[in-house]
């Protein structure tokens, strides 16, 4: 495992300042690895300049000092924390990553778990019997600079990987490539460089400083223009969704919604001992029945050891102050951590049986009370989905209904077609929705608005 550093120098005149900023995210990334350290520079007419070296960065600092000019262009680096299965007892200076080739310097973290197959599939030898380094001659080999004939590569490796790269022929750019492993992009406009590296808390950024993750999966170029190139590893075609649903108005509108987009999808239904379990079951079910579509129940004590919540049964009593104002505006019968731990179910089962993404039917309106419904939880629970799935079995996470408020949702569904008229909104599993609980609130409201009448009855 190690660290990898990259940096694409736009303004060469500011070499001494550069060089001093790439010491100490060098020093930093000692975090990801202790075992050795290795820098090589490409420069303006594609000759290098190199530095390797057992131990730590932070202890031989005086050997990074000098190694850029004024014809620097491209720093290709690495921090190694040797894994058990690449261990080399007596180490020379092929041994040190980066690794380089006639034409590609590599820096690598991750691990290569088909290096030989690779080897032969490709004839090429390698200097060292570490796993990254058959990487560079295949590159040389078959690699013309172009990130769109990069991909076939890329693919034919079995492990995971981040890789560095930079091209003596062509030492205005570099490239970064990756699966789940991370890098990081910071533009220091006052340097007049692009910084690269594992976790972004090696560039020491300020609020100030443009600090991006690359995207898990993906390929890309950036040159000395600025200009950017980028093509995913993994084909980004959704069909298949499985969709959480509570049998409540807003994931059966974003299920349907799907389903008229011409997705293919399956509902998932909780049931964990609240009090509405059996109307929402038993609404659950005719929706799936109606929309012809699957359904998968799961049946948890879970909450139920967590407690806490006036949700479940015997757990308190719902609010209903203000005829369900109160109930609407505050999350009085929060349950922890539940949409959490429906995503990360639904993403297993997504990962397990093939579907390509998972939905809800969180959205705008309910993000005012619970911090679950925001559609940033949706969006950093995505950005969580290709480090929690295997390698190469990106799950999306998609909010169909994200960015509508209980109004909007109603208006949607009449559109489409949804069947409004079998959901269950109520916090109470009575015969008839209670018509004070927050939920009923919202609902009664959103049909007025729109001026339509709601297909359930209420008790008041």
């Amino acid at each position: 495992m190690c660290s990898v550093t990259g940096v694409l120098i736009i303004k060469p005149e500011n070499y001494e300042k550069i060089e001093k900023k790439f010491i100490q995210i060098l020093k930093r990334a000692e975090d990801r690895g202790r075992d050795s350290f290795g820098v090589i520079v490409i420069e303006k007419d594609g000759s290098i300049k190199k530095v390797k070296a057992l131990g730590r960065p932070s202890t031989q600092e005086e050997k990074l000092y000098g190694i850029l000019d004024e014809n620097s262009k491209v720093i290709i680096a690495n921090n190694r924390a040797e894994p058990t299965t690449e261990y080399v007892r007596q180490k020379t200076e092929e041994d040190i990553q980066p690794f380089e080739g006639e034409r590609y310097i590599l820096t690598h973290n991750g691990i290569i778990a088909n290096d030989l197959e690779l080897e032969k599939k490709y004839n090429v030898v390698r200097r060292t019997k570490i796993d990254s380094a058959v990487i560079p001659p295949i590159l040389d080999k078959y690699w013309d600079g172009e990130i769109e004939k990069l991909r076939k590569i890329l693919n034919d490796i079995k492990g995971s990987f981040a890789f560095i790269i930079g091209d003596k022929k062509k030492p205005d750019r570099i490239y970064i490539a990756q699966n789940f492993k991370p890098v990081y992009m910071m533009y220091d406009r006052e340097l007049g460089a692009i910084f690269f590296t594992s976790l972004d808390d090696y560039f020491d950024a300020s609020p100030f400083d443009s600090v991006t993750k690359l995207d898990p999966y993906s390929i890309v170029e950036v040159n000395d223009k600025m200009e950017v190139k980028k093509v995913q590893l993994l084909d980004s075609k959704i069909k298949k969704v499985l969709v959480i649903a509570s049998g409540g108005l807003d994931s059966t509108v974003a299920a349907t919604y799907l389903l008229r987009q011409g997705y293919e999808i399956t509902l998932l239904h909780f049931n964990y001992h609240h009090k509405a379990e059996e109307r929402e079951r038993e609404a659950v079910k005719k929706i799936s029945e109606y929309l012809q579509v699957p359904l998968i129940e799961i049946n948890t004590d879970l909450f139920k050891i967590i407690g806490h919540t006036t949700l479940l049964k015997g757990g308190g009593e719902i609010v209903k102050e203000r005829f369900g104002e109160e109930g609407a505006e505050f999350a009085h019968e929060w349950v922890p951590a539940r949409n959490l731990i429906f995503y990360s179910v639904a993403l297993a089962l997504a990962e397990a049986y093939g579907y390509d993404a998972i939905a809800s039917g969180i959205n705008l309106e309910e993000a005012g009370a619970y911090p679950d419904n925001e559609m940033e939880f949706v969006r950093l629970f995505a950005k969580l989905s290709p480090y929690a799935t295997g390698p190469n079995k990106k799950v999306e996470v998609m909010m169909p209904v994200g960015n509508l408020v209980k109004h909007e949702i109603v208006k949607l569904g009449v559109e489409i077609g949804a069947p409004l008229h079998l959901t269950w909104s109520c916090y109470e599993g009575g015969q008839k929705h209670c018509g004070k609980c927050g939920p009923c609130y919202m609902r009664k409201m959103a049909f007025r608005i729109n001026g339509l009448k709601d297909p359930v009855e209420y008790e008041s």
